[in-house]
């Protein structure tokens, strides 16, 4: 796993042909299907502006800084996205530039700010990937998933009612002999009622802690006393109670990596924090 986003060359070349179709940019294609791209260009140019190569370097880093706009987007539209707003934002500039506004002293106050930035984003990531590796996921998940604590699940089937009284006109049916499973099919206003009220495995942070404490509290077998939630009034069957499985490591790499990443990002700052001398010189007054 790369500790930085990065779309893979393969992944966005079957993008691009599938977005050249039906989009503006298949009109630069010539009858044959060749590109009209201009000689000497990088290797990894993805699009042509003016002459201007796009790569897919650029495209990765257009998608790092808005992945908060386009994360969501079909892979498609994302693409198409990216691709557009790098073709504007290499028009823009290069008019800027036509515009006399190179050595513009905004243009040098954002730039400075930007190269500040970039500095920061190269060493932070030099350094976790440093830091962060296939070991150490693998060390992260056998001290602490497969060698710590273990959690307890049960199994539980319940019957949501609307009232006490029908909760308890429901135990009673059960201990006279009525089936769990259909009562719930039957009564039940929950969305588990259609299948019997089953709830599968769950621990105990799963619950809203009332219909929880109440079925841990049981007995394999056993029909609790009518519980009340906010979702109104449960009858519970306890199915059945064991140790949660260890997940494999395939399943939790991208959780680790997180985790590790998350506290190696801290532990840097932390690091470059010790010694430097930080001092505050204004500081913004409440305006009440």
């Amino acid at each position: 796993m790369q500790l930085r986003f990065i779309i893979s060359k393969a992944a966005l070349t079957v993008s691009f042909g599938i977005a050249l179709m039906g989009s503006p940019w298949g009109a630069a294609q010539a009858q044959d299907g060749s590109q009209n791209t201009p000689q000497n260009t990088p290797q990894n140019t993805v699009v042509t502006v003016n002459g201007m190569a796009i790569t897919y370097d650029d495209i990765s880093m257009a998608e790092d800084e808005l992945m908060g706009l386009v994360g969501q987007l079909p892979e498609r539209q994302r693409f198409e996205t990216l691709v557009s707003f790098m073709v504007e934002r290499l028009l823009a500039a290069n008019a800027a530039r036509q515009a006399g506004l190179e050595n513009d002293p905004e243009v040098e106050k954002r730039a400075a700010f930007l190269k500040q930035k970039a500095l920061q984003d190269v060493y932070v990531g030099t350094r976790l990937m440093e830091r962060v590796n296939e070991e150490s996921v693998t060390a992260y998940y056998q001290k602490n998933i497969v060698e710590g604590p273990k959690q307890e699940e049960v199994r539980a089937r319940h019957i949501l009612l609307d009232s006490r009284a029908e909760a308890e006109a429901v135990i009673a049916a059960v201990k006279n002999g009525g089936d769990f499973i259909e009562l719930a099919k039957k009564r039940s206003k929950g969305p588990s009622g259609a299948g019997g009220g089953d709830l599968g495995y769950f621990d105990r942070d799963a619950m809203v802690a009332p219909f929880s404490e109440a079925a841990f509290k049981l007995k394999k077998g056993k029909v609790s006393e009518p519980v009340k939630t906010q979702f109104g009034w449960h009858v519970i069957k306890l199915e059945d109670r064991r140790t949660k499985p260890t997940p494999a490591l395939d399943d939790v790499r991208d959780q680790i990596y997180q985790i590790l990443i998350s506290e190696a990002r801290r532990g840097v700052y932390d690091d470059l924090r010790q010694g430097a001398d930080i001092q505050f010189v204004q500081i913004p007054t409440s305006s009440e």
